[in-house]
């Protein structure tokens, strides 16, 4: 991977994750106004979890491309992740401190910003090699 594949990759990335947290504020704010302040705070709550999960997830994956040697200690990193994730919505649903559907709206964040933040976010480089047809004319081989 070239320098700037990975600076764009980095990039994506971030532009992915602060397009969760926006979405998640967004989808937040709409749930106070048109619902209750308990749906609002479950949704914002749903939305910080989806914004954490794809941001230690962006880091463990650039860890994972970019280590050259034992690759334990992330996967010991994304095993908590996965425990806290799980364990974490378990535990606020369990108590009843938010709904769950508003829960899940906000989690929703993660796959309406994930989308606005490619296609939206920075544009991967120019360097692929032009295709035929593209430049002009193709001139004949000479024998």
């Amino acid at each position: 991977m070239a320098k700037s594949d990975e600076e764009y990759s980095r990039l994506a990335m971030r532009g992915a994750v602060i397009a969760v947290a926006v979405s998640g504020a967004a989808l937040a704010v709409l749930a106070f106004a048109l619902f209750s302040p308990r749906a609002g705070l479950g949704v914002a709550l749903g939305g910080a979890l989806a914004t954490a999960n794809l941001a230690v997830f962006a880091r463990l994956g650039d860890a994972f491309l970019v280590q050259k040697g034992n690759a334990a200690p992330w996967a010991l990193i994304a095993v908590v992740k996965l425990v806290f994730v799980f364990g974490g919505v378990w535990v606020i649903l369990k108590n009843d401190f938010v709904p769950g559907l508003a829960l899940a709206a906000g989690y929703g964040a993660l796959p309406i910003g994930i989308t606005f933040g490619f296609l939206f976010g920075p544009k991967p480089p120019e360097d692929q090699p032009e295709t035929p047809g593209k430049s002009g004319p193709r001139k004949p081989d000479s024998p």
